[in-house]
């Protein structure tokens, strides 16, 4: 892939991958599983740009066919272009302790109707953790997928307070956790104590979101899509629009000099 040419985005934004068929020509299983374990290694270290698609990506390492080769090919077309991305932090003592985004993607798998869900915490500018996966369960609303996500980036924000409580003695006592959410239903369900009857069928282990808001232990705040970071872990986007969730999660280019 050294003299490949290199892409924009790690995957078009129009793309839709399926299980692979009987009369598709298959891929080298082991060389996919290979490629998809050193893009996992990439992605879980310095690049959460690309969390969504190798995610996506990982589903099919079964049984994978071409189409689902030239895939991969394509990140790594983009990794050569963005080469020199890397993950920045700088010092702002106006910036919150940690600041998280959660965001859904409704039913995009065509085949199991089942959503995926992404978030991630930065500090200082930088991401600090990321996760970008498919929901267990078959939401029937897109507030009821970005409820489920919205627990998941709950769990994720009490476990980064307790890390900072255990070293309170360097960097001071935690703070709320601010999570930004880009649906007013999924945040008016956390915030209202009250039972709501389109929830009824809510698992109860995603309702302790509840609880997290009234103790102040994290802080949901409105966030319009347009500036939702996490929205690069939901989905494939354009150039422009990737740029801008990598650059808001700390990944961009590394300038000399």
């Amino acid at each position: 892939m050294e003299a490949c040419h290199d892409a924009q985005v790690p995957m078009d934004s129009n793309t839709t991958l399926h299980h692979t068929l009987e009369d598709e020509k298959p891929a080298n299983r082991e060389l996919y599983q290979q490629a998809i374990g050193a893009l996992l290694w990439l992605m879980v270290g310095t690049r959460p740009d690309i969390c969504f698609v190798v995610g996506y990506l990982s589903r099919f390492s079964s049984n994978p066919s071409e189409q689902h080769w030239q895939a991969v090919k394509r990140v790594m077309r983009y990794l050569k272009r963005t080469a020199d991305y890397s993950l920045h932090y700088t010092a702002d003592s106006q910036q919150p302790m940690f600041k998280g985004y959660n965001n859904a993607s409704y039913a995009d798998d065509k085949t199991t109707r089942r959503s995926t869900a992404g978030y991630v915490f930065t500090l200082s500018g930088g991401a600090v953790s990321w996760a970008s996966k498919q929901q267990t369960v078959v939401a029937l609303s897109t507030t009821e997928a970005e409820y489920i996500a919205l627990a998941q980036a709950a769990k994720e924000a009490v476990w980064l307070r307790t890390l900072v409580s255990d070293l309170s003695s360097l960097i001071g006592p935690p703070s709320c956790v601010v999570i930004h959410e880009d649906n007013q239903g999924a945040i008016a369900l956390a915030r209202n104590p009250n039972f709501h009857g389109r929830a009824k069928h809510i698992a109860v282990r995603f309702h302790f979101i509840r609880e997290l808001v009234e103790s102040k232990i994290i802080f949901l705040e409105y966030c319009h899509t347009e500036y939702m970071a996490a929205d690069a872990l939901t989905k494939p986007l354009r150039h422009d629009k990737l740029s801008y969730s990598a650059g808001l999660m700390g990944v961009y280019h590394t300038y000399s000099g």
